[in-house]
């Protein structure tokens, strides 16, 4: 990928993204309340009054799917967060420290790889409860491990850097020599896979919600309306597709973003090394 065509993707995938999030947040203000009950225009197709047209309810599509937005990234982008954090963190330790906090660590982090992500999920939200915190617990139960494996064997490397060595030298904390010099050099590597792992955990949210395992009706979900609009996929074919191309939309979007950090931050560490 040249420059020019990161600095492509990387236009296009906030473009995308950015869309959606100003119209969520313009709809918060102009469209209709996304739980309003209209029996008299149920089903109603695409119209200018209704762009995404209604459901079963008459409650308005675009509507429910602008609303839906805020809670679908906070959960995913949240828990994204949280795992870059913990794993990040629990990998710098693995790595620079060795012994048995490595030993340790690792093989936890094995076990979490290891174990299907899906029964791990299941199996959490069965204990935490159904809702945006069991869904929460959940993808970060099961996504820091890739983090802390990333981040270990990056400062596996790291260790032998003349500027680890120098840190050493001059007497510096290893704390100080962990987080201050070798952390900022971890990051661009989980960044990078951040973007991925968020667009994963957008559809796992909605996935859930699909399967009824999500947020809890009515509260917009886009997993949930498209849930809801399957059994007129038929008569009523938008209260599914419209909300599946935006959900689409996004996650092209978290990827076009992933892929130009990549070739950007790449090229970055290139230069650094010559």
């Amino acid at each position: 990928m040249t420059a020019r065509a990161g600095t492509a993707s990387m236009v296009t995938g906030l473009s995308l993204v950015g869309a959606v999030v100003l119209a969520s947040a313009v709809g918060h203000f102009t469209l209709s309340d996304p739980n309003l009950q209209t029996f008299s225009e149920t089903l109603r197709p695409p119209s200018p009054a209704h762009l995404f047209g209604t459901d079963d309810l008459g409650r308005d599509v675009i509507a429910r799917t602008l609303a839906a937005t805020w809670l679908d990234l906070a959960l995913a982008l949240g828990a994204t967060a949280v795992s870059v954090t913990v794993g990040i963190v629990v990998g710098t330790l693995a790595g620079y420290l060795g012994g048995w906090p490595e030993r340790v660590s690792l093989r936890v982090a094995d076990f979490v790889i290891a174990f299907p992500f899906v029964v791990l999920v299941l199996v959490i939200i069965a204990i935490v409860g159904p809702g945006p915190l069991g869904i929460f617990a959940a993808l970060t139960a099961g996504g820091w491990a890739y983090y802390a494996r990333i981040s270990r064997a990056e400062l596996l490397v790291l260790r032998e850097r003349q500027f680890i060595q120098a840190a050493h030298t001059l007497g510096f904390s290893p704390r100080r020599v962990m987080f201050r010099h070798a952390l900022p050099n971890l990051l661009r590597p989980g960044l990078v896979y951040s973007m991925s792992d968020a667009v994963m955990n957008i559809l796992f949210v909605a996935a859930l919600s699909f399967l009824g395992l999500g947020v809890r009706p009515p509260t917009p979900e886009w997993g949930a309306i498209i849930s809801d609009g399957q059994a007129y996929l038929l008569s009523a074919w938008w209260i599914t597709t419209l909300p599946g191309v935006v959900l689409t939309l996004v996650g092209l979007g978290f990827t076009l973003i992933g892929d130009a950090l990549g070739e950007r931050l790449g090229t970055r560490v290139e230069r650094v090394a010559r």
